[in-house]
Formats: structure tokens, C-alpha cells, sequence
């Protein structure tokens, strides 16, 4: 399944939707309305892959598909949101 969707909690009980996609390399963020508030695209599956595996250990919840097995994250640095 290359489109991974997650609940993004955020302060004051808000929840935004982050829907990612390893095969298109885009991930797009939604507030609690249903508005985009942030669209990243033309990212390689590696980065999306980078950018979920972070965000799942971090801040969010899979609502969809199976939690990703434990993964070391990469020793350099590596900003997996620019392009």
C-alpha cells in the first residue's frame, strides 16, 4: 500500500490528517475543517519513507495500514522535507 494516512495531534485537542504516498512521493496535510494547509511534493519514496517513519515515532498515529516495524533512523543529516 503506498498511501499511508495519520492523525496528526496537535495542542488544544486538534487533530490534523496527514496523508502520505511513498509511489508519488507527495505528502499533504489537512486541518480539523478539511483544508489543506501543507503540500510537499516531488519527494522520492525514500523521503516520504523518512518523513513517516519520523512522524509515526514523534507526533502521530497510523489510521490506516500496519504500524511500520522499529527502523534506525539515518546517522547523517538529511532533511527528508526538501526536495
Amino acid at each position: 500500500m503506498a498511501e499511508n494516512i495519520w492523525a496528526w495531534l496537535q495542542t488544544k485537542g486538534r487533530i490534523f490528517k496527514v496523508v502520505s504516498n511513498t509511489q508519488t512521493g507527495i505528502i499533504k496535510v489537512y486541518d480539523e475543517k478539511g483544508n489543506m494547509v501543507m503540500e510537499k511534493k516531488n519527494m522520492s519514496s525514500k523521503q516520504v519513507e523518512i518523513v513517516e517513519e519520523s512522524f509515526l515515532a514523534v507526533v502521530a498515529k497510523r489510521l490506516n495500514g500496519e504500524q511500520p516495524s522499529e527502523k534506525k533512523y539515518p546517522q547523517e543529516r538529511f532533511d527528508p522535507m526538501v526536495g
